[in-house]
């Protein structure tokens, strides 16, 4: 009877050691979903700035995509460096050619003096009713065929100048520091132009807003109508800038002779940085000018109001 109730105890103890470890089991299981779930969580809030770049670029590639042009076109005329680096042995070279393109002064100042001394036979020549007297035609005709050798010469040696330094500036290279500066030297020329331009228009245009007949119908309009001709001017001859920009560097490409795909990538990189540079001043100067309006919007109440449409409309009613 010992043994047999030393038998059954071993086998309740090797149950219970089973069971203890069975009800283990599910709690170690549960440990491990939780840890599952918690897993994206600390992933999502450990994001690095790549992981989250590239989701952007995959939700939305085509802004993406144009605002890496718009921020690549501002850095290439703001900030970006030549890509090829001017030699000593280049601007020797540049040098050499230039002497060339000097030697040619003594016939330029020749050619310019006999040049003004042809037109000033003309003018003298070219009095009042020149064309309907038969001696004067024939005067001037005489003159412009001694004139025409000259001008002649003169358009010979433009053409050769131009050559010459075409030559030397090919030394350099289009890539170089002077390609590079020279188109934002122009890009830069058109831009003031065309904020002088701007400026005029903006005077112009407040000038007769001072005359229109309904321009104290009150200060909200008022207001409203100078942020936008302030607006509109500027907008109007950045675009107008940026047009002559595009026909202008054609002109700075050609000067320096590169190949067909090295102009044209170098004439597609700058007219993209100048439209970034120009859509960014503009955007800035439409928010200044929006908030402006929603500024003057919010603060109407406290702006003088005029009676005039009042007025009007009494005065209508009384003539009827």
């Amino acid at each position: 009877r010992a043994k047999l109730k030393k038998k059954a105890d071993r086998e309740l103890g090797r149950q219970s050691w089973v069971t203890m470890g069975s009800d283990n089991k599910p709690t170690e299981n549960a440990r491990g979903q939780q840890l599952q779930r918690t897993s994206p969580s600390t992933s999502r809030g450990n994001e690095t700035v790549v992981a989250a770049t590239t989701r952007v670029i995959r939700t939305h590639p085509k802004k993406f995509a144009t605002v890496l042009l718009w921020g690549l076109g501002i850095f290439c005329m703001l900030f970006a460096p030549a890509p090829v680096q001017i030699t000593p042995e280049m601007q020797a070279r540049y040098q050499e050619k230039m002497e060339l393109v000097s030697d040619l002064s003594a016939d330029f100042v020749r050619t310019t003096k006999e040049l003004e001394r042809f037109e000033a036979e003309l003018s003298a020549a070219k009095s009042f009713g020149w064309w309907f007297r038969s001696a004067d035609r024939k005067a001037v005709n005489e003159i412009k065929q001694r004139m025409a050798p000259v001008e002649g010469e003169y358009n010979a040696l433009e053409s050769k100048r131009s050559a010459l330094e075409s030559e030397a500036r090919n030394e350099l290279g289009l890539w170089s520091e002077a390609g590079i500066g020279e188109a934002r030297d122009v890009f830069w020329t058109t831009y003031k132009r065309g904020r002088r331009s701007a400026q005029v228009g903006i005077v112009w245009d407040l000038v007769w807003e001072m005359f229109r007949a309904d321009n104290y119908e009150d200060s909200v309009n008022f207001l409203f109508r100078i942020i936008w001709i302030v607006v509109s001017n500027f907008v109007l001859f950045m675009i107008t800038s940026t047009i002559v920009f595009t026909f202008k560097v054609i002109s700075v490409i050609r000067s320096f002779q590169p190949s067909l795909i090295s102009g044209l990538f170098f004439y597609l990189v700058a007219v993209l940085a100048a439209l970034s540079t120009v859509g960014a001043m503009i955007g800035l100067v439409v928010g200044a000018g929006v908030g402006s309006a929603v500024v003057i919007g919010k603060n109407a109440r406290y702006l003088p109001q005029s009676n005039r449409r009042r007025y009007v409309r009494q005065q209508r009613q009384h003539q009827a």
